[in-house]
């Protein structure tokens, strides 16, 4: 019985197939390295690839045995750089601040609203008090948000033009890609102590970050 396909093609195709992700590798290295070396080389143009190859990246570098979150940590990196000019030049009371809720304290006698998410009482039990105050005095939105999708809506309702964030390196790297991709410009923090309860961030930075005018 005759063939249907002809053996030649299967290792025409392997062939392809090899050189394709050896190509997708030389890229993604290529990507990093320059994120890493030369970051304000072609932000765009290396986000853009970053993006496109963030999956295969982080198994690269699983199987590599190195930290796979160092391509969020660089991810962050490019868009802080692509970003900051855009975050600068809004006015404060169009800006929104996004705040997971593992920055507050086991006390925290805070609501949770369905619309608004976690609503500081400002108790001081934890720094989030002193960035509502900066918040307040700015007219700045403060959103402490209890998952994901609360990101998303908020993002929807309230409509800013710009938007900061603070979160473990993977939950914040998503959270950028998203609302970037609505057409919202955002940079973001990364926590400084990450896990599921009492984390820690550089409050003077994020205050930096978020008072920041270009």
């Amino acid at each position: 019985m005759n063939e249907l396909i002809p053996s030649s093609v299967y290792v025409l195709v392997g062939k392809v197939f090899v050189i394709f992700v050896v190509l997708a590798a030389a890229l993604i290295l290529t990507a990093i390295c320059l994120a890493i070396y030369k970051r304000n080389l072609f932000p765009r143009f290396t986000l853009v690839v970053l993006n496109l190859f963030y999956q295969p990246a982080k198994l690269i570098f699983g199987y590599c045995h190195i930290n796979p979150l160092i391509v969020d940590e660089v991810g962050i990196a490019l868009m802080n750089s692509v970003y900051i000019d855009a975050f600068g030049k809004t006015p404060m009371d169009k800006r929104i601040v996004f705040l997971p809720q593992c920055l507050r304290s086991l006390e925290c006698p805070a609501k949770t609203s369905p619309q608004e998410g976690i609503i500081c009482e400002e108790c001081g039990k934890c720094g989030i008090a002193e960035l509502k105050k900066v918040c307040d005095e700015h007219g700045v939105g403060l959103c402490i948000a209890p998952g994901g999708e609360f990101v998303k809506r908020a993002i929807r309702d309230k409509e800013p033009l710009v938007a900061m964030g603070v979160a473990c390196q993977h939950d914040l790297y998503e959270t950028m890609r998203y609302v970037t991709s609505t057409g919202v410009p955002m940079i973001g923090v990364v926590l400084s102590k990450s896990g599921c309860v009492m984390t820690e961030v550089d409050w003077d930075e994020v205050t930096k970050r978020l008072s920041y005018r270009g």
